[in-house]
Parts: structure tokens; C-alpha cells; sequence
């Protein structure tokens, strides 16, 4: 459940697109007359930022504040992302233990105090590889096996875009119509302790050297509900390829903290020559 909030999170804060995208394909649907697909991810994308200010960056780094309501909990998180799709998210809860998930753009992997270390497959690998994506608007018809119109649930007069990826549960963006910012997100969640319902309210966005970005993040996964502030964004700072690597597995023969030194197998003396 707290990788699951994990992920729910940092979706919320992927590197938005640069230019249109080419035509997704889509249903007509029952969204906003005259509105197609393809126009609704062009004006979000141009809502999002400049070609150039995209261009001009390689690497981005976002460091992240966390409270979870009635919980009494609170804890902060990092994501490391690069424009060649590799990304890490780190959290860390106080006295539950640091989570870490990420891709080396090619190998999806987690690591958590209760899963351990496993290598990420099925739809979990997917949506980790979709939230490692640089430019996800730019790819759509890559990334998703289909995209259609959605009416509004709110009522609100959002345009809202049903996504199905290839293998992981479908997610419903929505987009304020004026702004063609992101408003909310709405899917299932595949986790180790089998799927769970998430809901997120996109708020606060900001200009960041001429992109924008949500600075607050309101979700409910299931019966959590966790507020994520965006405290600090920098980027093209110096990382290291291998960061985004799996950690290694521990050894079977590694020493165990705490334990006792296995003792020694005993020898059999030898016999005393005759004279």
C-alpha cells in the first residue's frame, strides 16, 4: 500500500511534452463538441511549455513533502528523471522505512521494507515505464493502446481523455477547458497486494523557467488519503548512470548483522606415525 501511494504520487509530477503530438487515436465519444483527441493533447502540451524550455534541459529533479491524513504520518520523496527515460523516486516515511522504485530504461524495479527487491512485470512494470517517460505526450500512440473522449464525471466541463495502456489498468486524465492544464487523475493501481482504486486532484500549478507543474497533489488510494507538495525543482543537476540501476541482491553467503560467526568445521586429527 505505501509503494502504492508511492506511485500514485510521483504520476502526478511526470516531465510534460514539448510540442503537439501526432493524431492519437480515439473515439468521438460523448466529449466536448468539435473537440477531437488530438486537439485536446496539442493544447495541453502547449499549455505545459515551450519546445525550447524542454529542449534546453536533459535531467530534472524534484524533492517532494508528504502528509498523510489521520495518520499522523508525514515524510518527504525525491524523483530523478532523465530525457532518455531512466527515473528514481525515493520516500521516506519515518518509522516505516525508505521506498525506491525505478527504471534504467529498461529493467522496472522496487524496493520496500515489506516486498524487498523485486524486478517490476505485467502491469506494474508498465505503469513504472509510463511514469519514467520524458515526454509522454509527444508519444501517446506509443505509450497507449487506445485514447478516447470521456464525458466530465465532476460535471464540471473538464475535457477528459480515457487512456488504456497496452498491459496496466486504464486511467481517465481531466483538463480544465480554458487552461488546458490537468485537473485530475483517476485509475486502478496494480500493486503487490493486488489492485487498488486511486483518485488525484492536480492544484497549484506554477511557471518553473517556462514550464508549469502542479505544486499540489491531493490522493485517495483505497482508504489512504495523502496530501504532496512540490518543495524544490532543479534541473540538469550532475547523476550518476548508475543510480538508476537495481540495487544488487543481497549475497547468500553475505554475513548477517547481528549474527553469531558461523564456527568452524572441525578437523579430525591425524593419526601418530608407528616408529
Amino acid at each position: 500500500m505505501r509503494r502504492l501511494a508511492l506511485c500514485a504520487l510521483f504520476s502526478c509530477f511526470p516531465p510534460a511534452a514539448a510540442r503537439a503530438a501526432p493524431p492519437a487515436p480515439g473515439a468521438p465519444g460523448d466529449g466536448p463538441p468539435g473537440r477531437t483527441v488530438a486537439a485536446i493533447l496539442a493544447d495541453v502540451v502547449k499549455a505545459l511549455g515551450s519546445e525550447a524550455a524542454w529542449k534546453a534541459h536533459k535531467s530534472l529533479r524534484l524533492k517532494l513533502e508528504m502528509s498523510f491524513q489521520g495518520m499522523g504520518i508525514s515524510g518527504t520523496g525525491e524523483r530523478f528523471a532523465t530525457k532518455d527515460d531512466k527515473a528514481l523516486t525515493v520516500t521516506d516515511l519515518p518509522g516505516m522505512g525508505t521506498i525506491r522504485e525505478g527504471s534504467n530504461g529498461k529493467v522496472c524495479w522496487a524496493q520496500d521494507p515489506i516486498n524487498g527487491l523485486r524486478a517490476l512485470s505485467g502491469a506494474e512494470a508498465e505503469q513504472a515505464r509510463l511514469e519514467a517517460v520524458w515526454n509522454p505526450e509527444l508519444r501517446m500512440n506509443e505509450l497507449y493502446k487506445s485514447i478516447e473522449l470521456k464525458p466530465d464525471p465532476s460535471g464540471a466541463g473538464l475535457e477528459c481523455l480515457l487512456l488504456t495502456p497496452h498491459d496496466a489498468p486504464p486511467v481517465t486524465n481531466c483538463y480544465d477547458a480554458k487552461t488546458h492544464l490537468q485537473v485530475s487523475q483517476k485509475g486502478t493501481r496494480a500493486t503487490p497486494q493486488g489492485d487498488t482504486p486511486f483518485s488525484s486532484t492536480l492544484k497549484d500549478w506554477r511557471d518553473v523557467g517556462g514550464i508549469k507543474m502542479p505544486f499540489s497533489v491531493d490522493t485517495q488510494a483505497g482508504p489512504i488519503t495523502f496530501t504532496a507538495r512540490l518543495s524544490d525543482v532543479k534541473f540538469d543537476q550532475p547523476m550518476s548512470e548508475k543510480m538508476f540501476e537495481p540495487p544488487a541482491a543481497p549475497s547468500a553467503t553475505a554475513a548477517v548483522p547481528g549474527a553469531a560467526p558461523k564456527a568452524k568445521a572441525k578437523t579430525k586429527p591425524k593419526a601418530a606415525k608407528k616408529p
